[in-house]
């Protein structure tokens, strides 16, 4: 059985246990054959939802968060991914690959959806039917190759070329344990993840040799 994780943000939930979201998940990965792999359940709090943020990226899953998109001032989604980006890039990796289409905005292997059942629960519907067509369950793959910092211009240009090629493979520099840098491919199935890792061997080849 495949799994699916969980967030759950806001106040709400905590001081009054009234959560419909797990067991509408449940509901709808479960006719697939899937289950929740781990709910997680936090505060208003845009530190301790980055660090959940941060460690949701290491997971081989695909994530599902509710809660925290407001309008305004208590747009708390938002603001953290932009200062987890940023942060990113001053300690010089590249940002997650982010994108909102849909209405559903993703960031890496995270998808964000509204704290409000009546409009999260359609979109979640819709999101887990697009990333469950070949019967993955929303696991994802990944793939990984030893990089070099900093990256030559060779090296970002390919880059760019694999994600213009695999727009939905979410590219991810990692430390390896061995003290090195590794970059991640993680899509929705296997070959992607390979197509995504191939076409960029296949732009630094081709650099090496003009």
């Amino acid at each position: 059985m495949r799994a699916l994780g969980l967030i759950v943000v806001g106040d709400y939930a905590l001081a009054t246990g009234a959560d419909t979201h797990v067991a509408f998940v449940a509901s709808v990965v479960g006719k697939a054959n899937q289950s929740i792999a781990w709910a997680w359940f936090l505060p208003a709090d845009r530190v301790q939802l980055a660090s959940a943020l941060h460690e949701a990226w290491q997971r081989p899953l695909a994530v599902a968060c509710f809660g925290g998109l407001g309008g305004g001032v208590d747009d708390n989604v938002r603001m953290t991914l932009a200062a987890l980006q940023l942060g990113r890039e001053q300690v010089g990796l590249s940002r997650h690959p982010e994108t909102e289409i849909d209405g559903v905005k993703t960031c890496a292997n995270i998808a964000f959806f509204s704290g409000d059942p009546k409009e999260a629960h359609s979109s979640f519907a819709r999101w887990w039917g697009s990333v469950t067509p070949d019967g993955d369950g929303g696991v994802l793959a990944t793939e990984r190759i030893h990089w070099a910092l900093p990256e030559s211009v060779q090296a970002v240009e390919a880059r760019r070329k694999a994600k213009s090629d695999y727009p939905t493979v979410a590219q991810r520099l990692t430390a390896a344990g061995d003290g090195e840098v590794m970059l991640s491919f993680t899509g929705t199935s296997k070959g992607k993840a390979q197509g995504a890792r191939k076409a960029l061997q296949r732009a630094l080849s081709r650099a090496a040799g003009s």
